[in-house]
């Protein structure tokens, strides 16, 4: 289902948009795009507002979908998914690490 590669030059010009759509940087930028709408819902006054939820649990969440996007960024488009295995485990350590430390800061200082 997934193509990582780039699209052979012998495919029919009408199975060009069926290939791009199925690439994996096609569905992430599309997911990413998804997520900062609703981060925005959710930070604009019409999600978390609306709900009466707390400001530390809206900033969580939007955080927690903020290092989501970092994460799925670079390891797909600053090709981290194939590096090696130390180097993807700072990497994941780092993102981990950092999301916490920005979640805990929210939660004490609301």
């Amino acid at each position: 289902m997934w193509s990582d590669g780039a699209v052979p030059a012998d495919t029919p010009d009408s199975d060009i948009d069926l290939v791009l759509v199925y690439q994996r940087a096609t569905v992430i930028f599309a997911l990413l795009v998804l997520i900062t709408g609703y981060s925005f819902w959710l930070t604009a006054g019409h999600g978390g507002a609306g709900l009466h939820e707390a400001r530390s649990v809206v900033w969580t969440q939007v955080i927690f979908l903020a290092f989501l996007k970092v994460r799925w960024g670079l390891l797909d488009f600053m090709e981290l998914r194939s590096a090696p295995t130390k180097l993807r485990l700072l990497f994941e350590a780092w993102v981990v690490g950092v999301a916490a430390f920005l979640i805990l800061t929210a939660w004490f200082v609301a």
